[in-house]
């Protein structure tokens, strides 16, 4: 009897990406930020290496980084937020928060795919998932929102969304991966 992997699914996916984001907001929380970009940096290389079309899943990841960069470089700018660690350039998101971004495009075959290719879902998804993650971050000590909240939390939901929309278009545009090794 040969042993086979168990398949990967969108709930290892998800579990997957969770790893990452816990391990950067609690890495920068506890002033040891590149712990956690290692950490969903391994992820993101096992996915990669796993992946069935690991051409498509960089181009996702080189998408992400650069929306990413955009969406986070805005608040920088605007002051919705300051990191309690791992900060390079102060202009510029630490590394920790763009691996998370990089990681999050493998969840676009998988567990955010019912999200990514529909648009009311995606714009719903970035103007309360954004703000929220940032919420839980500084609830956990990675990020400090600047107050008063509101205006910030208005530029978060906003830049989520246009991000999110960017990515639904994007994969509406492809089919998934599933249709396409079946073809």
């Amino acid at each position: 009897m040969s042993w086979s992997p168990p398949q990967y699914t969108s709930v290892h996916n998800y579990l997957l990406y969770q790893a990452g984001w816990f391990a950067c907001v609690l890495g920068a929380a506890s002033h040891r930020p590149w712990t956690g970009f290692l950490v969903a940096a391994t992820l993101l290389a096992i996915h990669l290496l796993g992946s069935r079309d690991r051409h498509r899943d960089a181009r996702r990841v080189m998408l992400a980084l650069g929306v990413g960069t955009a969406v986070e470089g805005l608040q920088i700018w605007a002051g919705t937020y300051r990191f309690t660690s791992g900060t390079i350039i102060d202009s510029l998101p630490p590394p920790w928060l763009l691996v998370m971004w990089a990681q999050m495009a493998t969840t676009f075959d998988f567990s955010l795919r019912p999200i990514v290719t529909r648009p009311a879902a995606a714009a719903l998804f970035g103007a309360i998932g954004g703000p929220l993650a940032f919420l839980a971050g500084e609830r956990l000590g990675a990020v400090t929102l600047h107050r008063p909240l509101t205006p910030g939390l208005l530029l978060l939901a906003s830049s989520w969304t246009v991000a999110m929309l960017i990515f639904c278009s994007v994969e509406r545009a492809r089919p998934p991966l599933a249709l396409i090794s079946r073809a």
